[in-house]
């Protein structure tokens, strides 16, 4: 696999780039526009979030954003259809948690992609799951 450029979205440009490619999970969490632009957007500014953009030959890769205040938080990762199944998501989920700085942070799973992402957290990342919400998402 071929090396992956990480850059921060910081432009307004890179910022719509990247929620186009997350709007889909809006079909999972509620308010999910509102926790964008509201919540994350103001969060990159000031330096706790961070939106990580993972590029190959300047073609997105995937996003994740984290946070990266008093809570470490792996907010969100998504891999573009491209990409997926071929070992990008775990690069970028690497670059994440070294960027956050810690080896389990925080993160939330709905119920639909559970399935997705426990044999990963669990096996490679040896994630514990400490909670589970009914009716969160």
């Amino acid at each position: 696999m071929s090396k992956i450029e990480f850059i921060n979205g910081n432009s307004i440009i890179e910022l719509h780039q990247a929620y186009k490619h997350i709007e889909s999970l809006s079909k999972s969490y509620p308010d999910f526009y509102d926790w964008y632009w509201n919540k994350v957007i103001p969060g990159i500014n000031n330096g706790i979030n961070e939106l990580i953009m993972g590029l190959f030959k300047n073609e997105l890769v995937g996003i994740s954003i984290i946070k990266k205040g008093e809570e470490k938080k792996l907010c969100a990762l998504r891999v573009t259809d491209k990409f997926k199944n071929r070992g990008y998501g775990l690069h970028m989920l690497d670059e994440s948690l070294k960027r956050l700085e810690i080896d389990k942070p925080l993160c939330s799973v709905s119920e639909e992609m559970i399935n997705d992402y426990s044999r990963i957290f669990v096996n490679r990342y040896d994630f514990d799951l400490s909670h589970v919400y009914k009716g969160l998402y």
